[in-house]
C-alpha cells in the first residue's frame, strides 16, 4: 500500500507539472480548487482492480489518471453509486484532458462545470442536503 501512495503521489507531482502553469487556476479536473484541505488525489480513470483482473498493472500512470482533490474523488465516488452514466461522463472527459496533455481549453471547463453542475444536483437530491466544498 505504501508502494501504491508513493507512486501516485510522484504521479500527481509529474500531472501537475504537465497540466498546471503558474498562471492557470489551481483547481481539478472536477472544478474544486486544489487547497490545504481539498489536496491533490490521483483517480484510476480504468479501475486499478479491472486492470489487475485483466492481468495488466494496476500501477498509477498519467494517461489512466485523473488529478481531483480528495472532496472530488469522494464526490466520483458516490456518482459511481448513484448513476453510473454520469460516473462514465466524468471519466470519458478525464481521458479527454489527458490527451490533450495541457492546461484544459474553456471548452473542457464547460463541459466539466456542467457536469459538476448535474453531480452536485444529483448527489443533494439524493442526500436531501447540500454537498459542501
Amino acid at each position: 500500500m505504501r508502494r501504491t501512495i508513493k507512486i501516485n503521489n510522484e504521479i500527481l507531482k509529474q500531472m501537475k507539472k504537465i497540466y498546471y502553469t503558474k498562471e492557470s487556476n489551481y483547481i481539478d479536473w472536477m472544478g474544486f480548487k486544489i487547497d490545504d484541505i481539498n489536496k491533490p488525489s490521483y483517480h484510476h480513470i480504468e479501475k486499478a482492480e479491472n486492470l489487475r483482473n485483466n492481468n495488466e498493472s494496476d500501477i498509477a500512470t498519467i494517461d489512466n489518471g485523473a488529478y481531483l482533490g480528495k472532496k472530488s474523488h469522494e464526490l466520483l465516488h458516490k456518482i459511481e453509486v448513484l448513476d453510473k452514466d454520469l460516473y462514465d461522463s466524468w471519466n470519458y472527459l478525464f481521458l479527454l484532458i489527458n490527451k490533450m496533455k495541457t492546461y484544459p481549453i474553456d471548452d473542457v471547463w464547460d463541459l466539466v462545470y456542467e457536469l459538476k453542475d448535474k453531480s452536485l444536483n444529483l448527489v443533494n437530491k439524493e442526500k436531501k442536503k447540500n454537498y459542501k466544498y
